[in-house]
């Protein structure tokens, strides 16, 4: 076993190498979520990246390149996940030992297997294994989904992460300097964006004040970074509109959005990701149907699926129904968010608490965004091209030339089912084929 791991590290779970040119045909083709489908496309690939994509009878291949047909398939550019939390979970344990090398590679495979093309871990990566996994994806040497991150999130002391095994992840600050200091050294090690919790956790810890949010928001602009910030209530989302914040990676769950809060948000280009998945959880009676999907079933562990379903049993009516209301009043804020021009992102808060797994729930979190109001194009663009603009990922979230070939090849088309984003065919990163029945073959031993 620990052989055929450390085989699936050094070649990073690639297919091999790919010829010089690929030419895919015949595909309807997702070039951005702002256009329509081509609906007989090419894609043309060379050395990992787009060099055109266009309808069939107006790209020019090179005759000595490798042809794909895929007749009957559907393009579309692989996920940008804005807001995850990598790996402190290891079966039923949930601790900090649990943040290890090995754990965090196999996550990232996973996420190579449902499609996703990079993901943002927001604020709980503290240690040098972060950094050594992100060097070797840099130089080459490891696939899967690129990771990014937050390095060390930001709030007073031991009011950070919920989750007892992370919160010595994130930093506890109580002056300005203190706070403009953690930016800075965060900035120094090469974060994507600097991550703040504005939030009291039902009152039994402290709020970033108003000034030391300003603060780091500042420090961070001062270092071409965005600040994106963990929120719940509807308040806090205003003042941190105004201050300049540039995303929430949640919905506000005191109460709906209103008017005022839509337009600071779409004044100031505030971004948001709605991160309902995770809130979805609590308002099932029963096992829910997505239990036996097999995208699902491929990237999550069996002990862990069953263990996920026993979890369903024995809930109380009452727990069930405020889950229920705060979730109605979640989908009524994106749909009112929509209709104000507000700007999507894509996240899923996946890792933050036991059981709320990786991979599968970025499927399920756009069918809850069409169910609250997203067409299914809108969702595919807050799930690709605005997670990567939020995240800074220039080469991610188009198939436009130039543009990093990370796509992925479906059986049938989103635009009809968003549901269909399951139904993978294959998985295309950096130009290359993922080998996800070697993923696959592992997660399930």
């Amino acid at each position: 076993m620990k052989r055929f791991l450390l085989a699936l590290t050094a070649v990073g779970v690639l297919s091999g190498q790919s010829p010089a040119v690929t030419v895919f045909e015949n595909a309807r083709v997702i070039v951005d979520a702002g256009r329509p489908p081509i609906e007989r496309g090419v894609l043309v690939v060379q050395n990992g990246r787009v060099t055109a994509a266009g309808d069939r009878g107006a790209v020019n291949a090179p005759a000595n390149a490798a042809r794909v047909d895929l007749t009957g398939k559907t393009v579309m550019p692989a996920i940008v996940n804005g807001h995850i939390h990598l790996w402190f979970q290891r079966g039923p344990l949930f601790a900090a030992e649990s943040y290890t090398r090995e754990n965090i590679v196999d996550q990232l495979n996973r996420y190579a297997v449902a499609g996703v093309a990079a993901v943002l871990s927001l604020g709980t990566d503290a240690g040098p294994i972060a950094d050594a996994i992100r060097a070797d994806q840099r130089s080459g040497k490891l696939g899967g989904a690129l990771f990014r991150m937050a390095g060390r999130g930001i709030a007073p002391p031991d009011a950070g992460p919920a989750n007892v095994a992370m919160k010595p992840s994130a930093y506890g600050v109580r002056t300005e300097e203190e706070a403009r200091a953690a930016v800075r050294e965060q900035a120094a090690r090469g974060v994507d964006v600097i991550k703040i919790w504005v939030d009291d956790r039902n009152g039994t810890v402290p709020k970033l004040s108003p000034e030391l949010a300003r603060a780091v928001i500042d420090e961070a602009h001062k270092h071409k970074l965005k600040a994106i910030a963990h929120i719940f209530y509807l308040d806090d989302a205003k003042w941190l509109a105004r201050a300049g914040v540039n995303g929430f990676a949640h919905l506000m769950r005191d109460r709906e959005a209103d008017d005022e809060l839509v337009t600071l948000m779409r004044d100031n280009g505030v971004v948001i990701i709605p991160n309902m998945a995770i809130n979805q959880n609590a308002i099932y009676t029963a096992p829910p149907d997505w239990l036996d999907d097999p995208l699902f079933r491929a990237v999550t562990t069996a002990e862990d699926a069953d263990r996920i379903r026993a979890s369903f049993n024995g809930r109380t009516a009452q727990s069930v129904e405020r889950a229920a209301a705060t979730f109605r009043g979640m989908e009524r804020s994106v749909a009112r968010m929509k209709a104000g021009g507000v700007k999507f992102a894509f996240g899923t808060d996946a890792g933050a608490v036991r059981d709320h797994v990786h991979a599968f729930t970025d499927h399920r979190e756009l069918e809850i965004m069409v169910r609250a109001g997203l067409t299914p194009m809108e969702a595919i663009a807050a799930a690709t091209s605005g997670s990567a603009e939020l995240a800074g990922l220039t080469d991610l979230g188009a198939l436009t030339p130039g543009k990093s070939a990370d796509f992925i090849v479906l059986d049938a088309n989103p635009l009809d089912d968003i549901r269909n984003t399951r139904r993978i065919s294959r998985v295309y990163l950096r130009g290359r084929e993922v080998d996800r029945g070697a993923i696959t073959s592992r997660t399930q031993r």
